[in-house]
């Protein structure tokens, strides 16, 4: 049976991978690596107390460990975003002699600074600049290719991997963690064959890689193929479901492809099974899932109860956090859905006050060039104007589309919006908006067929055109 690992690499395991740690302690070393391992492949090790308690043993082992310390500020930051984590990181630089650095730890200071500062294209460049340097160093592989699906720089997930995968050997650590990230990398740049050739590269070498798992369903269903996606998480699911923080993710994509294929009782089992407890958490990350997917049931016409209605309130909680226009997005398409006007303004509101204020970043941009016309699209199509709602969102959706973090399939429930309001606008205009905006999509994907929702959504379209 294949298993996490749980023989982790003291200071002699680190030294053939050329990364000065700066520690003296072993045992510091080996709860670095269980730290790092526990990150990236989306579990929590009890042995540790999870990801937590590992770090908090790591440092309690070397107080004074820099790249230890960096990892978790850089959590912090990157995750939270709090005050308290910017006062945190501040007070530890004031212990830090900054001379006496070895240019590794430099250069994720710097990178950690970005992160305080919310400059994720900085930090993004900096991570995968020092990848390029140190390609084991498996914090800065993972964050500088995150940090191209936050901020919407696709390229970045297949060019990171890339630049480093070379360097990596079937019997070394984290070989088949990088050619699961660059299967990601290579289907979300519509290169679909060695996306599945990295992907059964990665699931070979190990199994419980549940981002590896993802890719593949990424790979199929950039292809239209939701069978596939179905197909492949079957196969794989005594890995993914095996207590993998992640697998609510994969759950998604899994009710997504039932959706595709019209098996909708299949898509709300797995909804109501899985994701809805997850969801129930509050964190935006799961209430994502569970948003888009109802949001496709109803604009496939489907009915999905109340369900909705737990998700609008949690995400109330988050209208003035303004972390990711994406998750701003999935709030204000889950309130339209059950008519929650008042919560659309409010979130209107704190938008206009975030756009004016002094924050800054990538997302700042994002959202000052198409935020307000995004949630105020959604606010006219839940108010049943989708005729000034198509005005609105045709303005907006293509650079949403291309900036705004996620991966095309978690975007794709915007072009989805758009294509609903156009169809039930019922304006010959909008008709070709959608069928054109259609295209498009097939064009960026690099595929010739309509996967089956929209094909059926094509259907409707072609329709309405008859009628004329």
């Amino acid at each position: 049976m294949v298993n996490f690992r749980s023989q982790w690499r003291d200071l002699a395991g680190w030294a053939p991978y050329n990364l000065p740690l700066g520690t003296a302690s072993n045992q510091a070393a080996k709860l670095y690596d269980a730290t790092l391992d526990q990150l990236v492949y989306y579990y929590d090790d009890p042995t540790f107390g999870g990801v937590g308690g590992a770090m908090q043993r790591m440092l309690e082992e070397d107080p004074k460990f820099v790249a230890g310390n960096l990892l978790k500020h850089s959590m912090e930051l990157f995750v939270t975003d709090s005050a308290g984590a910017r006062t945190r990181f501040d007070k530890y630089c004031n212990t830090l002699d900054q001379e006496q650095l070895h240019d590794w730890e430099k250069k994720h200071l710097a990178a950690v600074r970005c992160l305080y500062h919310e400059d994720l294209v900085g930090a993004m460049n900096k991570y995968s600049e020092i990848a390029l340097k140190y390609p084991h160093d498996t914090h800065s592989v993972s964050f500088g290719y995150v940090m191209g699906l936050i901020n919407g720089h696709t390229s970045n997930l297949r060019d990171v991997p890339l630049s480093v995968v070379d360097q990596y050997k079937p019997h070394m650590p984290y070989y088949g963690l990088v050619h699961g990230k660059l299967c990601f990398g290579h289907a979300e740049m519509g290169e679909h064959e060695q996306a599945e050739r990295a992907g059964r590269i990665a699931l070979e070498a190990f199994p419980l890689d549940s981002w590896a798992v993802h890719a593949m369903a990424h790979t199929f269903e950039n292809q239209s193929k939701p069978a596939e996606v179905i197909k492949i998480l079957e196969e794989t699911s005594k890995h993914w479901t095996r207590g993998v923080n992640f697998s609510q993710h994969i759950h998604w994509h899994q009710a997504g492809a039932h959706v595709q294929l019209g098996e909708y009782e299949a898509a709300l089992t797995i909804y109501d099974t899985h994701m809805e407890k997850c969801a129930r958490a509050g964190d935006v990350f799961p209430l994502s899932d569970a948003s888009s997917l109802l949001m496709r049931l109803k604009i496939d016409g489907q009915k999905t109860g109340d369900r909705e209605k737990m998700l609008a309130e949690l995400w109330s909680k988050h209208n003035d956090e303004f972390t990711s226009l994406f998750y701003d997005g999935h709030s204000a398409f889950t309130a339209a859905m059950v008519g929650d006007t008042a919560n659309l303004d409010k979130l209107l509101d704190n938008m206009r006050e975030y756009i004016a204020g002094e924050r800054k970043g990538w997302n700042k941009l994002v959202t000052t060039k198409h935020g307000v016309l995004l949630v105020e699209g959604i606010k006219l199509m839940g108010e049943g104007d989708y005729s000034a709602a198509t005005d609105k969102l045709t303005e907006c959706i293509p650079g949403v589309i291309k900036m705004m973090h996620g991966s095309k399939a978690q975007k794709s429930v915007f072009s989805l919006i758009l294509i609903h309001c156009a169809l039930m606008s019922g304006q010959k205009e909008h008709l070709c908006i959608a069928e054109q905006h259609m295209k498009e999509l097939m064009e960026w994907n690099k595929v010739s067929t309509l996967p089956p929702l929209q094909r059926r959504l094509w259907d409707k379209i072609q329709y309405q055109h008859s009628k004329d």
